[in-house]
């Protein structure tokens, strides 16, 4: 009988077996898309338990929850690490074939040498299990990330971030890993989203320059990306809830700018014809520095 989820998993054939285990199980890894805050891996502090490795901060998990009806307090309220955790393993049993499902139980056996299934009648054993292997050590970021195997990560940073944590891990000659970010400007993007305007504020700021116009926009983005460029950034990064498609000319899209500035709410086709020849102007740029776009 096969080991629950074992060394075998997904590796279907014996070409399979030899490739993974014999070629691409012991080579480095390069993560082209990372979540963990540059922030984390500087200051690298040891998790409190397994919630606050697992949950704190995976909104995969998140939306995982809120499908099945949880409590936004067992998600990102109030309620303890431990309760947030017996609510994870309550739903687990309903994802099987969600890959979430599968990172769940393959780190619980790589990381935990827990073999058992994660559900709510082995959410106790696995909770103090898990906790007393957190505590003996080896669970900080960088240990975690230097345990893998990690040669280099590139996080997930907005466009109107300082990356100041990029040049502190960056100074640091004891981590091997090299850290770089990802462009993220779905901020830049989100033009009909109440977070716009103030967004828009801290990129001011964090240029030194007034952006009243499209223009200006452009321009301020652009000195972004050249920024991020010098911080060693290959890859970009973009999530729509659907992918807009609108075309316009400058002085249309300038006059779409000026009323978002008022704070007048946008027709759904101006949001589109925004985000369309902004994402267009983006495309070009990352395609001139030879960028992945994600």
């Amino acid at each position: 009988m096969k080991t629950f989820m074992g060394k075998d998993f997904l590796l279907n054939n014996e070409t399979a077996i030899e490739l993974y285990h014999g070629a691409a199980a012991g080579m480095p890894i390069f993560d082209w898309h990372c979540h963990i805050q540059p922030k984390e891996i500087y200051e690298n502090k040891q998790p409190e338990n397994l919630s606050a490795l697992w949950l704190a901060a995976d909104h995969y998990k998140w939306r995982a929850l809120r499908s099945y009806g949880m409590d936004e307090k067992l998600i990102t309220g109030s309620a303890s690490g431990y309760e947030k955790f017996k609510a994870w393993a309550k739903v687990m049993p309903c994802l099987i074939g969600n890959p979430l499902y599968h990172w769940t139980h393959l780190e619980l056996q790589r990381y935990f040498d827990i073999d058992e299934p994660l559900s709510e009648k082995t959410a106790d054993d696995i909770w103090q299990r898990a906790n007393a292997k957190i505590a003996a050590g080896g669970f900080k970021p960088r240990e975690l990330i230097e345990a893998s195997n990690v040669a280099c990560i590139c996080t997930t940073d907005d466009s109107a971030d300082s990356l100041e944590y990029h040049t502190l891990i960056a100074q640091d000659k004891s981590f091997q890993c090299r850290v770089i970010p990802a462009f993220r400007p779905d901020k830049a993007l989100s033009i009909d989203l109440p977070g716009y305007l103030p967004w828009l504020v801290s990129l001011e700021e964090r240029i030194g320059k007034e952006i009243k116009t499209f223009a200006a926009l452009k321009a301020a983005l652009l000195e972004r990306i050249n920024f991020f460029e010098s911080m060693g950034c290959r890859a970009t990064d973009h999530a729509f809830a659907y992918i807009p498609y609108a075309r316009a000319d400058e002085k249309e899209l300038e006059r779409v700018f000026a009323k978002a500035l008022t704070g007048a709410a946008l027709t759904v086709h101006e949001t589109d014809e925004y985000k369309t020849e902004l994402m267009r102007y983006l495309a070009k740029e990352y395609a001139r520095r030879n960028w992945g776009m994600e």
